[in-house]
């Protein structure tokens, strides 16, 4: 009788923390992380692994704490202390997943650049453009970028790219793309099929006998290939894990 009770209580306590688990999955992949953007930034495996400690975690806590014959305030103050440390776990996953977040794709001349929420200085956020004075929270905003006029300006914007802080790191560059601005620098099929011959990978089956445009993604990880339709643009890009930096 003594196990049934456990297993039930351990089945409840799977139940709920897997609700907020759910609830979080949602959250991140659904709209911190939508699409292939879970698989470029790091953040989210993180996140995962917290998940999976969590689910692990409570139920057998439950296991090991819940006895009926306990009294009442001696199992609410084990619970108190259970649901105390997974809540610290689930906070400080979601404070590494927000951090990492994508918050901007920034075209920059013949690429997109994904920029994450950490890497964004809260002085430059301050100093943003209209309307990029700060850091969306539901997914991340596609924008261009109009490089300065003065002089000394454009001097110091070179030398903060040589030290690794390029132009869209800066908001008080970023406005709006202009209709067909990007589908205009894209690449053609031609040189995409040239970089998929280079790896030694097919051209993606869905792919196959149609034309497309296509731009590499840039991100801290790494660099990926979004590939979209003329008609369709970029906000509705494919991304594939194919390096396009091999050939141009």
């Amino acid at each position: 009788m003594l196990f049934q009770a456990k297993l039930k209580a351990t089945g409840y306590h799977a139940l709920v923390t897997l609700s907020v688990a759910a609830l979080m999955l949602i959250a991140v992949y659904g709209i911190w992380y939508p699409g292939e953007l879970a698989d470029m930034m790091a953040g989210a495996n993180l996140f995962l692994l917290v998940m999976g400690v969590e689910l692990a975690m409570g139920p057998l806590m439950s296991l090991v704490i819940f006895n009926p014959q306990k009294p009442r305030r001696e199992l609410v103050r084990d619970y108190l202390l259970v649901g105390t440390v997974q809540l610290a776990a689930l906070i400080y996953g979601l404070y590494v997943v927000t951090l990492s977040r994508p918050v901007y794709l920034v075209f920059v001349k013949d690429r997109i650049e994904v920029v994450a929420a950490s890497e964004l200085d809260a002085v430059d956020m301050k100093a943003g453009a209209n309307g990029y004075t700060d850091k969306p929270w539901f997914g991340p905003k596609l924008v261009c970028t109009e490089g300065p006029v003065d002089a000394q300006e454009k001097s110091d914007l070179l030398i903060s790219a040589l030290k690794g802080k390029d132009i869209q790191l800066y908001p008080k560059y970023y406005r709006p793309c202009f209709k067909g601005e990007i589908a205009g620098r894209a690449f053609g099929r031609d040189n995409f099929e040239l970089i998929a011959k280079a790896e030694q990978q097919p051209l993606p089956s869905d792919l196959q006998g149609q034309d497309f445009l296509w731009l590499p993604v840039v991100t801290r990880f790494g660099a990926w290939t979004a590939v979209f339709t003329k008609e369709e643009g970029v906000d509705n890009a494919t991304y594939y894990d194919i390096h396009p930096f091999e050939q141009r």
